[in-house]
């Protein structure tokens, strides 16, 4: 018994000292695809923040997307619980809320798609976002994740077909300066 306690021990305090040295701040680029919804592909910039504990964080990020008919912008904050797998690879998930703004567009490539013009809209939105990071020996922190969400409106097409989906997800690649 003496023994599992000495050895639970150690990999305890192992940890620890492992978790002391993730830096609490990351700044980067994210360029993500939605392959659900109709945002398009587009650059989001994101800082994270380590919080309460080695094993929270959240990440706040400005995007911008785009596609044939509308560009989107949105603002959000995630929670993220994140936990080790291997070495520096971890993985996260967490839920997030944030608000948008939709621009419809009356040309695209000089051909006109929409014979209105249309104003922005405004709507806010809920989802999840959890994907693996990896954390280099220097300050690079890479990522993979997947983000769904969910838009509260009620925004018609410019040929008034359908509706602008409420539902998206997208997915992307994130690079950060940790610091």
């Amino acid at each position: 018994m003496k023994k599992l306690f000495f050895i639970l021990l150690i990999v305890i305090s192992a940890s620890q000292l492992y978790s002391q040295n993730r830096p609490k701040n990351a700044i980067g680029i994210r360029l993500s695809e939605g392959f659900i919804g109709d945002e398009g592909f587009g650059p989001e910039i994101t800082y994270q923040r380590q919080i309460i504990s080695e094993h929270n964080r959240f990440d706040a990020n400005l995007s911008y997307k785009s596609n044939s008919f509308i560009s989107t912008y949105r603002s959000g904050v995630f929670f993220h619980w994140t936990y080790n797998i291997w070495d520096n690879l971890n993985w996260f998930a967490g839920p997030g809320v944030g608000f948008g703004v939709v621009d419809f567009k009356t040309r695209y490539f000089g051909i006109t798609v929409a014979e209105v013009d249309r104003d922005s809209e405004f709507f806010p939105f809920i989802g999840g976002d959890f994907g693996v990071d990896y954390q280099f020996d220097f300050p690079l922190q890479v990522a993979f994740s997947i983000r769904p969400t969910f838009d509260f409106h009620d925004i018609d097409r410019y040929n008034g077909y359908g509706d602008v989906d409420n539902v998206g997800a997208s997915v992307g690649i994130s690079a950060r300066y940790t610091f």
